[in-house]
């Protein structure tokens, strides 16, 4: 059970009480059955503070990333929620975890990621990294309840090549989708 649910949970008419627990449920069975069905090869709690590091081989690749995260104090969970928030923030998690930096390494060489890929999540609970046709895919579990977010980032063994971004309890239907290209130099 998130903690919204529990917070939400003591203040409640017993209707609403099993109502949030219902949400909060089919989001981590959501979330759940999404990492089953990609194969997930590792995974991995992710601290909310620091540094947490995945190692995997998958498609043929040693896969090391490593995820560094920071807390924010964004008030207490019996607060309001502001109704503009101005940060990666989900109100899921008090305080406030937030994703800083994203390090790939495949077989021993570090790719570049791209700040698009990561700068916007926050709340990151898991992550996984799973085979991809060509490469692989690194998931990140993200918010509680109606918040919840699956990213995937998908690579190979030189760049990070697509983003996308779904709701938990409908992972197979990206609300965000970012593709990356290598533009060749002009000399």
């Amino acid at each position: 059970m998130g903690p919204r649910a529990v917070r939400n949970a003591a203040s409640s008419t017993p209707v609403k009480v099993v109502m949030r627990l219902c949400v909060s449920l089919i989001g981590m069975l959501a979330v759940l059955v999404a990492g089953h069905a990609l194969g997930a090869q590792q995974s991995t709690a992710v601290a909310p503070e620091g540094e947490t590091s995945v190692v995997a081989t998958v498609s043929g690749l040693a896969v090391r990333v490593k995820l560094k995260t920071h807390e924010v104090q964004i008030g207490k969970p019996s607060d309001q929620r502001p109704p503009v928030i101005e940060s990666s923030c989900t109100y899921s998690r008090y305080p406030c975890s937030v994703v800083d930096r994203l390090d790939i390494v495949v077989n021993g060489r570090r790719i570049f990621v791209p700040r698009s890929a990561f700068g916007d999540l926050g709340d990151v609970f898991r992550t996984e990294i799973a085979a991809r046709e060509g490469g692989a895919v690194l998931t990140l579990y993200g918010g509680d309840a109606s918040e919840s977010y699956i990213a995937r980032i998908a690579f190979d063994a030189t760049r990070v090549t697509r983003r996308t971004l779904s709701p938990a309890t409908e992972p197979d239907q990206p609300t965000q989708e970012t593709a990356y290209f290598v533009t060749p130099r002009q000399d």
